[in-house]
């Protein structure tokens, strides 16, 4: 195994850690009251939050007055 092939591999760890860090902190800001601007905060500005039955929010605004 390659020097370039283990730094891929750590690199896709890396990633994979990182989402599992957004998605606790997403799932603690739903725990503490649904705080709309940190919930916000965690989306990219053309991002889409589709909660199924619940609607659909286009945009990072659009996502925090969801929460709101």
């Amino acid at each position: 195994m390659s020097l370039e092939d283990i730094e891929r591999r750590l690199k896709a760890l890396e990633d994979v850690e990182e989402i599992k860090h957004l998605k606790a902190r997403y799932c603690g800001y739903c725990d503490d009251n649904y705080d709309a601007d940190a919930i916000a905060g965690l989306f990219t500005e053309d991002a889409v939050w589709d909660g199924g039955i619940r609607g659909r929010a286009d945009g990072r605004e659009e996502i925090r007055r969801f929460f709101v």
